[in-house]
């Protein structure tokens, strides 16, 4: 093997535009095919690590109806009829381990230090959001129940907005201002900044940048003291694997939350992280075909040059069959020369895809799919794999033909056509 890949290489120094055009043309179907695979892997295990861990076990509440259009589609309707004491309720279900209100708010201004800013999303939530779904908090701490009912000023940021509002310092402990210049507003402390959770997370439970505790909305715009606030939706997680009883248990327990045509029905994080499945996996299937079709132009490459290569060799062929050389021994040498050409192509398409992978990948989840899903990964090993194989396989089977071809040639033709 090391006498042929020593013999390839002479070649390719005789012949070195011929050589290099067709080790990029490899090349470059192997790159394509590592980043299309890497993309599908990477977004799999993203999906798989977010089911493991919340998957079987999250899921959301809410009083509303389905209806199903015309086209067949379904269109959701619902109403704000749930209460913060009915976490205490569902809490009596032996499936329901928390339960927690999470509310998304449309974009607000804030007031950092004499600057105003404004905000697209920002949330409040219940004491038990942040353990139940995992937030990671990378400095300070998340607010309690006692913040909660207290009504206390504090507010938790994100990385994002903790490195843009207070760059090269500690965002504990300063002061956050919701309103306008000049308007009444309303100061928060900084307790904790936390890490935005998986964008897959995004589809069930919409991302914020500030997290206030439950109620500050309404302590912000109460009119009435008697005025009880209602949400839209409650979020419960449940005992591993048993979300689907969790949720019989809600409709049970929150039943007398139905209005008009409205029951209480339940929504899986599963399932919204299907449809993104799908969707992977279709952009998979389309792309996938183009990338091997591209495989496949290589190897016609490759095809083209053994051919050749055996062409302009028949002298030598010749030769050597008739100094008692096997039909073996010639097609043995012929696979190898293209074995060197597919795995020196394979290894230029695979460093390619490892500098390029990350930032490719991302740009086809988000232009394809969802916009917010970043750091989805770079070249997957399995993907690297698959590609050199592949690339090996198809070189290999291409190069068959001018081998035989070679391999069936007779010593006294050969030396005579030569």
């Amino acid at each position: 093997m090391l006498e042929t890949f020593r013999f390839t290489m002479r070649i390719m120094k005789k012949r070195p535009l011929r050589s290099l055009l067709t080790i990029l043309q490899m090349g470059l179907g192997v790159w394509i095919v590592a980043i299309i695979l890497s993309m599908n892997f990477q977004a799999t295990k993203s999906l798989t690590q977010i089911n493991q861990t919340l998957g079987d076990s999250l899921a959301k509440i809410s009083v509303s109806k389905v209806e199903e259009t015309e086209w067949g589609s379904r269109m959701v309707s619902s109403t704000s009829n749930l209460r913060s004491g009915d976490l205490a309720r569902l809490r009596e279900s032996d499936y329901i381990e928390d339960a927690f209100i999470y509310e998304s708010r449309w974009e607000r201004d804030i007031i950092v230090n004499d600057l105003a800013y404004r905000v697209s999303s920002i949330g409040e939530a219940s004491a038990g959001f942040a353990e139940a779904v995992g937030l990671k908090i990378v400095e300070g701490e998340f607010f309690t129940s006692t913040d909660q009912e207290q009504n206390n000023r504090v507010v938790v940021i994100s990385e994002a907005i903790s490195k843009q509002l207070f760059p090269n310092q500690s965002p504990l402990g300063q002061l956050i201002s919701l309103g306008r210049a000049g308007e009444d507003t309303r100061e928060y402390s900084i307790i904790g900044v936390y890490k935005r959770p998986s964008a897959l997370l995004e589809f069930f439970i919409p991302e914020s940048y500030l997290i206030f505790p439950l109620g500050y909305s309404d302590s912000w715009y109460q009119m009435n003291v008697d005025h009880e606030p209602s949400y839209n939706q409650i979020f419960i997680k449940s005992t591993p694997g048993k979300v689907y009883e969790a949720v019989e248990d809600a409709q049970v327990l929150l039943a007398d939350r139905s209005i008009d045509e409205m029951e209480v029905r339940g929504e899986y994080l599963r399932d919204s992280n299907r449809f993104f499945a799908d969707q992977i996996r279709t952009i998979t299937l389309f792309l996938g075909a183009f990338a091997f079709v591209s495989i496949l132009i290589s190897a016609i490459g490759i095809l083209s040059i053994m051919l050749v290569s055996v062409v302009e060799r028949t002298r030598e062929i010749g030769l050597r069959k008739a100094l008692g050389a096997s039909k073996g021994t010639i097609v043995r040498q012929v696979l190898n020369e293209s074995f060197v050409f597919s795995i020196l192509g394979a290894a230029c398409g695979i460093i390619v895809a490892y500098f390029t992978a990350e930032n490719l990948i991302s740009l086809l989840v988000q232009e394809i799919t969802y916009p917010k899903l970043t750091g989805v990964g770079g070249l997957h090993p399995r993907a690297a794999l698959i590609g050199t194989g592949l690339a090996i396989v198809v070189g290999l089977i291409f190069a068959l033909y001018p081998a035989v071809q070679g391999a069936r040639m007779s010593p006294v033709e050969a030396l005579r056509d030569s």
